[in-house]
């Protein structure tokens, strides 16, 4: 399962994970290890890439490798590196030791539940804690659970159903932008997952199932994007199998980066 994220937090505690001293030799430009980010229910690996040209205020970008793959691997096939010596967020990429995710275990679908999405939570706030950054711009794909730390995501190659707001029982904020890429050709995610997952998010965004917009040929030639809402897109990826490629550029327009 190919996952990728940008997250964002309003509330989250203030937490104490390593003195400013220790903060001034993080490595900048190199991707780097953490190897104390709090509390880390799923046991992941953290690693994080911090631009030499980091913002005052830094948005997190929070980038989840696939099924076989690692942090690495993920560093090097994304341009989430590149992107962020251009906007001076820094780039989170965590690693699971099992290869694929548990995204859709109950554990990761409950706030708090002890499961992949509660370390991944984790790691977000510690960033925005050590490098001051930007509560209001952190992204991810594990936002149903975490809709008070996510604030915008952008899904690839991956799906969810059901009821979005029993993953946090109580839960009245807001919930985050989604963007959703799935390619035609998936046998792994199943095409089905498209309507679905657009379905589901829908649904807490209080928009109607039906698109207010096609538009053909976006964001490449062949592919359609699915306007459902200012906060909900999809994007079918006609004759893509699994997974969807990163468009980073049209990633950093969904963040605003590039308004």
């Amino acid at each position: 399962m190919h996952l990728l994220t940008f997250l964002t937090n309003l509330l989250f505690p203030i937490l104490s994970f390593a003195s400013p001293a220790l903060l001034s030799f993080t490595p900048r430009a190199t991707l780097t290890q953490v190897t104390s980010f709090g509390l880390n229910p799923a046991s992941l690996r953290m690693y994080i890439y911090v631009p030499d040209h980091l913002a005052t205020t830094p948005a997190v970008v929070v980038s989840l490798h696939g099924a076989s793959g690692n942090a690495q691997q993920q560093f090097q096939s994304t341009p989430y590196a590149r992107l962020a010596e251009e906007y001076g967020f820094v780039v989170v990429y965590p690693e699971s030791t099992q290869g694929a995710w548990d995204a859709t275990s109950a554990k990761s679908q409950l706030h708090e539940g002890g499961g992949a999405s509660q370390s991944i939570a984790n790691m977000a706030k510690y960033v925005l804690n050590t490098y001051k950054g930007d509560s209001g711009r952190v992204f991810n794909t594990m936002a149903g659970a975490y809709p008070d730390v996510f604030k915008s995501a952008i899904i690839y190659s991956a799906g969810s159903s059901g009821n979005i707001r029993s993953m946090f029982p109580g839960y009245t904020g807001t919930y985050p932008a989604i963007q959703l890429y799935l390619g035609s050709d998936d046998t792994i995610i199943g095409s089905a997952s498209f309507n679905t997952t657009l379905a589901a998010w829908a649904s807490v965004l209080d928009y109607d199932s039906t698109p207010d917009q096609v538009q053909n040929n976006t964001p490449v030639d062949d592919w359609t994007t699915y306007v459902l809402g200012s906060k909900l897109e999809g994007i079918w990826a006609e004759g893509v199998g699994h997974p969807v490629a990163v468009q980073g550029d049209e990633d950093m327009e969904w963040w605003g980066f590039t308004l």
